[in-house]
């Protein structure tokens, strides 16, 4: 069983919006008519960000002054400090922007990144005991701490100032820390709220860096954006307002970065980049991330942090190498457990909830991904071990995860995340009874119309209109990702020209496309499968939902479509 699809094209702009902007072309403003609010500023903000004006000050969040005033004291007075961070890109490049920060300042901080596997998400109690022993005075969390009330509560007992920037949803009560710095708080004034861990790190390395300018070099805060941008897009946090202008300034600096863990990372995975031709956030998202982040699902995150830490090529080279194994076999336990499950889903219930003993809860994020973009459902994914259960989730539309766990927390001993991600754990005996909880609220909450999975289709468009000037129109909408996605066309009777399998399992398509005299190279990944239904006859006409690509090839630049979706023209 596997999802339908509805496609859904969305209205074009009305004459009344498209005379105001007359200088955005047709297509350009049927796109933004529908990702931004209808105003000249907004619009304008959106194609040129700029670094200096569309940034919010660090020093609205209501807790930075009084975070910056103690760090600043535990440097002068040379305080042990410590940074706790999560596993992921977001959480391994928050690290690295406040150790560089700490230690421009004078400081040698203590990073520690928990083990996924054994110790999970968030503070624990034994990492603080081992902070107290090495006679740590300031922690400083990141990407984590805001649902860490009783952690929180023993690290002041124990002597320790906690300062936490965390941007996920806090629960009913709120962690006692000196200072919480979450664009997520209920009555948190800062007016941007959509910012990854990431971002909230290097809200609070930029206060630093304003507060003692003569400490830091020149451009600093400058060459950090490299990081922003890895864990912006890594996270899918919108990329829209902050964040926008945080990854645009980002990419310059990635293509360029100093890192030699990320530039020997760029040669392992084989990124061909130039000037003209530059990475953008689709190789952040497919390619450079989850080799990073291959680290913490397989071994440990210290891995990545030191490959991005490094100063000794050598070490790089090992490294970016390991990872490069490492990413490997995480594709292959993914593909593993996601046929385990595709054989396990009732399509009767509404909601998906398995799991089993020795799953890797590493790779249990991307298998609930992958189960819940296929069948359109909200995703329960947990492994087993002795008593306990723990596990991730990924939901859409209507599902929101964090405020189902909380119907649920009777039957959790952990829980967190967005609307729409999240993580949990409970006890064995509590499965049977948390699984139909769930499958109740997803019954009151979902209709059927709900679990058909919708395409949205920008616009209605010929192949001929696709050309270089049209792209180039389109790439002033970069950096795409999520709240931001790549635009998608629809075209209808397409002839197909040839079709062929590719890639070494052969799941993917290959099809050549004749509209008039021009003629479309177009790849259909994952659709291999589908091959027969092209081949049948030589007047095969498609409709075809598709992505517009450029590839450059011995200096010619050639436009490529990417097939999400097709059907046989009616």
């Amino acid at each position: 069983m596997t999802s339908r699809k509805t496609w859904k094209i969305l209205s074009q702009a009305p004459e009344s919006f498209k005379t105001k902007f007359p200088q955005y072309s047709q297509i350009i403003l049927n796109l933004i008519y529908h990702r931004l609010p209808h105003n000249l500023v907004n619009i304008e903000n959106f194609f040129n960000p700029d670094y200096t004006k569309t940034l919010h000050s660090p020093f609205l969040f209501k807790d930075m002054s009084k975070a910056v005033k103690r760090i600043l004291e535990a440097v002068d007075k040379k305080e042990k400090i410590a940074i706790f961070g999560d596993y992921d890109v977001d959480g391994v490049t928050s690290v690295l922007i406040l150790c560089d920060t700490l230690s421009a300042l004078g400081s040698e901080p203590t990073v520690y990144i928990p083990d996924r596997k054994d110790e999970g998400y968030g503070l624990n109690f034994p990492a603080i005991t081992e902070f107290k022993k090495k006679k740590i005075k300031l922690l400083i969390t990141v990407d984590c701490g805001v649902r860490d009330i009783e952690e929180i509560e023993k690290a002041n007992k124990l002597g320790l100032d906690v300062i936490i920037t965390d941007h996920h949803l806090p629960g009913r009560e709120l962690p006692k820390a000196l200072a919480i710095i979450n664009p997520r708080l209920k009555n948190e004034r800062y007016p941007f709220k959509d910012l990854a861990g990431v971002g909230v790190a290097y809200k609070l390395a930029l206060a630093l860096i304003k507060e003692v300018p003569e400490q830091f070099p020149a451009g600093f805060e400058k060459w950090l954006l490299d990081l922003v941008a890895l864990g912006t897009v890594a996270d899918m946090v919108p990329l829209l307002g902050e964040n926008r202008t945080l990854v645009k300034y980002g990419l310059v600096v990635l293509n360029k970065t100093r890192r030699l863990g990320l530039q020997e990372l760029f040669k392992t995975a084989r990124l061909n980049f130039s000037s003209k031709n530059p990475l953008g956030t689709s190789q952040i998202g497919f390619q450079i991330a989850p080799r990073i982040n291959s680290a913490g699902r397989i071994d440990h995150a210290n891995f990545a942090f030191a490959l991005l830490n490094t100063q000794e090529k050598a070490e790089a080279q090992k490294i970016a190498s390991n990872l490069e194994e490492k990413n490997s076999q995480r594709q292959k336990i993914t593909h593993e457990i996601v046929q385990k499950i595709e054989e396990k889903v009732d399509k009767n219930q509404k909601l998906i909830f398995v799991g089993q003993k020795g799953w890797p809860i590493g790779i249990l994020g991307l298998v609930a991904g992958k189960i819940c973009e296929k069948f359109a459902r909200p995703t329960f994914v947990y492994t087993i071990k002795d008593q306990l259960c723990r596990g991730s989730i990924r939901s859409l539309g209507k599902f929101k995860v964090v405020a189902t766990l909380e119907e649920c927390r009777d039957l959790l001993i952990d829980y967190g995340g967005h609307d729409f991600a999240g993580g949990f754990s409970f006890n064995i005996q509590n499965e049977k009874k948390l699984a139909k909880k769930l499958q109740k609220i997803a019954d009151k909450l979902l209709s059927e119309k709900d679990l058909v999975q919708e395409i949205q289709i920008d616009g209605r468009i010929s192949l001929t209109e696709v050309n270089q000037k049209m792209y180039k129109d389109l790439k002033k909408l970069e950096p795409f990702g999520s709240g931001n996605p790549a635009p998608l066309f629809l075209a209808e009777k397409v002839k197909v020209f040839g079709c062929n399998i590719i890639g070494s399992d052969n799941k993917h398509l290959k099809i050549w496309f004749q509209d008039g005299e021009q003629y479309f190279e177009a790849i259909a990944f994952g659709k291999g499968n589908r091959h027969g239904s092209l081949v049948t006859n030589k007047n095969t006409f498609l409709d075809i939902i598709f992505e517009i690509s450029s590839d450059e090839w011995n200096g010619e630049k050639k436009l490529t479509l990417i097939i999400r979706d097709f059907r046989i023209s009616p």
